[in-house]
């Protein structure tokens, strides 16, 4: 760009425009600036070549530390597949421990809970990051004492929400999700 440039002024200086007339301005002028030009975006593809060059190296030397982290962990992993399997068969594995599903009532997604968190009786939801109650059903002691609740479904997203009894009743639940009130009946049988 910077040689076309050159040699428009070049043609320019040579047709031997007067340059004290308005047009003589207006084309010097021109002249000028698409040398400026020329020279900034010159300057610019030099910057951008530069950094391209910079990325390239950079690249190269992540995927040689991903090769050398990547091939640390495959000897750890072959060396921890070797060490469980010489472990005693009676050793407890966290597959084996039985988890329940159970829907979580703040966001209504699903949830696994181990035995641990029923004898806590508390699991925290790994999707909206709630904590809420749980117990297995049948545990009739629990039962008496625990709140009526129901499952809401929003009609605008499709989410379905758990709510105590009490909260139906006293106030406009919302959906945790969207937001929009829910708009329902509780009926007496």
């Amino acid at each position: 760009m910077k040689e076309k440039a050159a040699y428009l002024k070049g043609l320019i200086d040579g047709l031997g425009i007067d340059e004290n007339t308005k047009e003589g301005k207006v084309i010097k002028a021109m002249s000028e600036l698409l040398s400026e030009m020329a020279e900034t975006v010159d300057s610019i593809d030099e910057d951008v070549t530069h950094a391209y060059d910079q990325i390239n190296d950079l690249s190269e030397e992540l995927e040689d530390l991903e090769a050398d982290l990547y091939e640390d962990e495959d000897a750890e992993d072959e060396d921890d597949d070797a060490a469980d399997e010489d472990e005693d068969a009676g050793d407890d594995d966290i597959a084996s421990e039985p988890f329940y599903e159970v829907a979580c009532p703040a966001c209504g997604e699903t949830v696994y809970v181990s035995e641990d968190d029923l004898d806590a009786g508390e699991a925290n939801c790994a999707h909206c990051g709630v904590t809420f109650e749980v117990a297995l059903e049948g545990d009739e002691d629990e039962a008496k004492d625990a709140p009526v609740q129901y499952e809401v479904t929003c009609p605008d997203c499709g989410t379905t929400a758990v709510f105590e009894e009490e909260e139906l009743l006293e106030g406009e639940p919302k959906c945790p999700n969207c937001g929009e009130p829910l708009d329902f009946e509780v009926t007496e049988e």
